[in-house]
């Protein structure tokens, strides 16, 4: 295995840059060793060579060798490890340690051949990839979540922080900074005010990041039927903007939040769907996100490997809170009003947690980038009608009463099937309904929640 990752790292030094990118993306490290056609070592390129190239206006159907470092550090395989020491030490070297992980070095052999990879660590013992005692680095440092202080957005960057992840959240802030104010002081967290409509401010977000992961809409048919024009602009337009900003900057990793919504109201709404059946939007909300599919899976190519999470309805604790969203209306209620009243109730709905969607994207992020390229993934914990889901919520507080109505606004009807997702990523979701409903009842006891009616609640955009 540790021979097939340091043949992923060595490059033809013939390649155009496009075609390094490739190879370096496919590996995931963030750095290719560059070799002539008899295999000797010619220089080192990391991502950080070609990003400052094409900002210079660099084609990336240029040679590679344009962009190489003209200082590409390398060692002999008799190195020994005091003489590592002293390297390490030196002042033209300490400048080149990244901010977090490993200095990674080639070890040559005496024909000049590549045979091995020191870990050179600013702080500590170095390592080589073929003892077996290397540690493993992410190839993405930086993760730019769009969207980042909104409902999942906040809960999501808390997640990729703790996974070891820098993050940078973009955001309008039109609903506050409740999601992110308490971030702001963590070194590996930075963020930005801005409108994704906003080219300038694209492009400012996206600068420095290895991965993009894309939240920001109007979600929710009420929202988006209210200003179609504002909807259009912003759930489909600027994504379009979005995802030509990365194909700029060379970010190949672009997760897409889309939604099962998409599925609409199923013919057979007890059987699954899966992501291949067909789509029957209802709302103008839903063909945004299919617009939005179509057209970023038509971008792809080489360099812009796109996947897209079709999420079911979430709930559950945020720290920027929705109670426009069924489980977390329907527990509010409960808590607040003593009643629990259900809307039509024969209607199939897929749910998810947040601590699950963003174990998912998570999932997305790490999996190798043959697994997620062009994929689209269904991601949800459990499909349950929304009668079922009021007598959920009723069980954990049985003082409430329980009321059925035949009105039905929502004419979405859907069970859709997680396997995809479960066999292609590992992804296992942990948390049910009555864990999220108590979460919600626990925030109300200890005081985080005095009220469901605040307009900050209600949330159009996430």
């Amino acid at each position: 295995m540790e021979n097939e990752i340091l043949n992923q790292l060595l490059i033809n030094s013939g390649a155009s840059i496009k075609e390094a990118m490739r190879s370096m993306d496919l590996a995931g490290w963030g750095i290719a060793f560059l070799v002539d056609n008899s295999g000797k070592f010619t220089g080192v390129i990391t991502n950080g060579d070609i990003r400052r190239g094409i900002l210079k206006g660099l084609s990336i159907e240029k040679p590679i060798v344009l962009v190489l470092n003209a200082k590409s550090l390398f060692i002999n395989e008799e190195t020994a490890e005091k003489d590592l020491e002293n390297l390490r030490n030196r002042p033209d070297i300490k400048d080149k340690f990244p901010a977090d992980g490993s200095l990674k070095v080639p070890v040559l052999d005496r024909e000049g051949r590549v045979k091995d990879i020191v870990f050179l660590c600013e702080n500590g013992k170095s390592k080589r990839l073929l003892s077996k005692e290397a540690p493993i680095e992410k190839g993405i440092k930086k993760v730019l979540v769009i969207g980042g202080a909104g409902y999942l957005g906040s809960v999501l960057c808390r997640k990729l922080l703790d996974a070891g992840y820098k993050v940078k959240a973009l955001d309008n802030l039109t609903f506050g900074d409740s999601g992110i104010k308490d971030l702001i002081e963590d070194q590996k967290f930075e963020f930005q005010k801005g409108d994704i409509r906003n080219i300038s401010d694209v492009v400012e977000g996206i600068k420095g990041a290895d991965a993009v992961i894309h939240l920001a809409a109007i979600v929710g048919d009420p929202a988006c039927a209210a200003d179609p024009e504002e909807t259009l602009e912003i759930n489909y337009l600027a994504t379009r903007n979005i995802v030509n900003a990365c194909k700029y900057f060379q970010v190949n990793r672009f997760i897409f939040a889309s939604t099962c919504s998409v599925y609409g109201k199923s013919l057979i709404p007890d059987e699954k769907l899966n992501e291949e059946s067909a789509l029957n939007p209802v709302s103008l909300y839903a063909e945004t996100k299919i617009k939005c599919e179509r057209a970023i899976l038509e971008a792809m190519d080489e360099n812009f490997s796109p996947a897209i999470l079709r999420m079911a309805t979430l709930y559950g604790l945020s720290p920027n809170m929705r109670f426009d969203l069924a489980v977390n209306i329907m527990a509010a209620k409960a808590l607040f009003d003593k009643e629990v009243t259900v809307f039509g109730g024969d209607q199939w709905r897929p749910w998810l947690h947040l601590e699950d969607a963003s174990s998912g994207y998570l999932a997305c992020l790490e999996n190798p980038l043959a697994l997620v390229r062009g994929k689209t993934f269904n991601i949800l914990s459990e499909n349950y009608k929304i009668q079922d889901v009021g007598k959920i919520i009723n069980s954990v507080f049985p003082e409430a009463s329980l009321k059925m109505s035949a009105e039905a606004a929502d004419l979405r009807n859907y069970n859709v099937s997680f396997d995809k997702i479960s066999r292609t990523l590992g992804f296992v979701p942990k948390i049910k309904i009555a864990d999220g409903v108590r979460e919600i009842k626990e925030a109300v006891q200890i005081g985080k929640i005095k009220t469901y009616k605040d307009a900050k609640y209600r949330v159009l955009i996430s």
